[in-house]
């Protein structure tokens, strides 16, 4: 399949849309920020703009294994920069999303058309930086909710659905620059 323009705005608007629906579930089903809402529109409220609900339960998928649980990570990935100060920490992530996504546009437009797995990527990517640009705009730091953990002797840090859409795609674009170019003849 051709990765057009189009193509590429369906996968990253059905990542964000993916990501922003089931952080809404996580909120709603792990935490107290919908307990005196009623109806749609004062949950809609709540989930747009209150911050730190209280986390009220975890939900075990898999026992010793997998879990959905409430997290706030105010940093990146592996929380890097969560402690330093929010006066720097959101404005520079928004920064650093911002010069990511202006980026993988860039890559898109240059890319082969026939660069299909490449523009997949950054589809999944760019899909990705937005789910999490918006929590941080939001609410100024990133709901995660899936717990993966080996017992209680090894723990992976929780993520959400737009972590993982960039992890594959940054995975597809390591694993594409490993293979070698074709030669043309």
């Amino acid at each position: 399949m051709k990765i057009s323009w189009q193509v590429f705005a369906a996968i990253a608007a059905t990542i964000v849309v993916l990501d922003q629906i089931t952080k809404w579930l996580a909120v709603s089903a792990l935490t107290t920020a919908f307990d005196q809402a009623s109806g749609f529109g004062e949950r809609l409220s709540a989930f747009l703009s209150k911050e730190h609900p209280l986390p009220k339960r975890a939900i075990t998928v898999l026992e010793n294994f997998w879990h959905f649980r409430y997290a706030e990570n105010t940093g990146a990935a592996f929380s890097f920069l969560a402690d330093s100060a929010p006066w720097f920490r959101t404005p520079f992530f928004l920064l650093i999303t911002i010069v990511a996504m202006t980026m993988i546009v860039v890559f898109f437009r240059k890319s082969q058309p026939d660069a299909h797995v490449m523009r997949f990527a950054l589809a999944l990517v760019f899909g990705g930086a937005i789910g999490n640009f918006i929590d941080r705009v939001r609410v100024g730091y990133v709901i995660d909710f899936v717990s993966w953990h080996w017992y209680d002797k090894a723990t992976w840090p929780t993520f959400n659905i737009a972590d993982s859409a960039i992890t594959v795609g940054v995975a597809l674009l390591l694993l594409g620059s490993l293979r070698p170019e074709p030669s043309k003849v």
